[in-house]
């Protein structure tokens, strides 16, 4: 069930056994708990129930019944039966409301429920009843799972948005080879160079499979087409490059026109 807890709970539990060593108590009470849900609870959960604003005057309740003690502070302080049975509570009311975690809003909960505490006690005191605390949790609850659907929808965005540069980025790479062949049918080009050529662009489509995800994206979303255009730019021009050549240098032997002749 520990694992359920939010980051915010967890440093309630946290601050309740330091609250309980602190007061020299063999067990930590819910006012423990209280006092660790009103150092750690969640902005929004404080605007709804200002629990924070109550924390110096439960400590002065505190601490005018404390019991004056001289025993040494407890190393291991359990749990008191009352936050047992708080800490069940809370996680029902975390699946009553469909949370995604228990948080500090299900402990006031169960504070609440617990009916017989101190804790509960000046709680409704202070205005702070079962009903207006579970509307409140349950208003933070939904804030928090619209956050994580947000959330969800932006990274399949980002998903999509990759995807349609990947089939870009492959339909202008055959575009460009089908450019190649449609030059290198029309020229008197050898077995030799056609290898040549091939080789150069296994190289380039090998390097941008193994840098594109470090050395292309290093130039920033501006500058990343622009570097990426100016490496298939330059690709192709060498390869344009080396046909040409190719053709002119077997025209030096045979008339161009004779040597597109069958």
């Amino acid at each position: 069930m520990y694992e359920r807890y939010t980051e915010n709970a967890r440093q309630a539990i946290f601050f309740a056994i330091e609250e309980a060593s602190n007061a020299g108590s063999p067990y930590i009470e819910p006012e423990h708990l209280l006092l660790g849900i009103m150092r750690s609870c969640e902005p929004e959960l404080n605007d709804f129930l200002k629990p924070k604003e109550l924390e110096a005057a439960l400590r002065a309740g505190l601490a005018a019944a404390a019991q004056p003690t001289t025993t040494s502070k407890p190393v291991d302080i359990p749990l008191s039966h009352q936050n047992k049975r708080i800490l069940a509570y809370a996680a029902e009311e975390a699946f009553r409301l469909d949370s995604r975690g228990i948080g500090s809003g299900h402990f006031l909960l169960g504070i609440l429920r617990e009916s017989k505490s101190m804790a509960s006690s000046f709680l409704l005191a202070n205005n702070v009843d079962l009903l207006r605390a579970r509307q409140a949790t349950a208003a933070l609850s939904r804030s928090q799972i619209g956050d994580v659907a947000r959330s969800s929808r932006s990274r399949i965005g980002l998903a999509s948005a990759a995807r349609r540069r990947l089939w870009i980025g492959t339909a202008a790479q055959l575009g460009l080879l089908i450019l190649l062949g449609v030059a290198v049918a029309k020229s008197t080009v050898t077995g030799r160079h056609l290898l040549l050529i091939g080789a150069m662009w296994f190289v380039a489509a090998f390097a941008c499979n193994r840098l594109g995800q470090s050395f292309f994206w290093s130039f920033g979303q501006r500058n990343r087409a622009i570097a990426m255009a100016i490496s298939y730019a330059s690709i192709s021009t060498v390869s344009s490059v080396h046909v040409w050549v190719a053709h002119s240098t077997h025209c030096r032997d045979i008339p161009c026109d004779t040597a597109i002749v069958p």
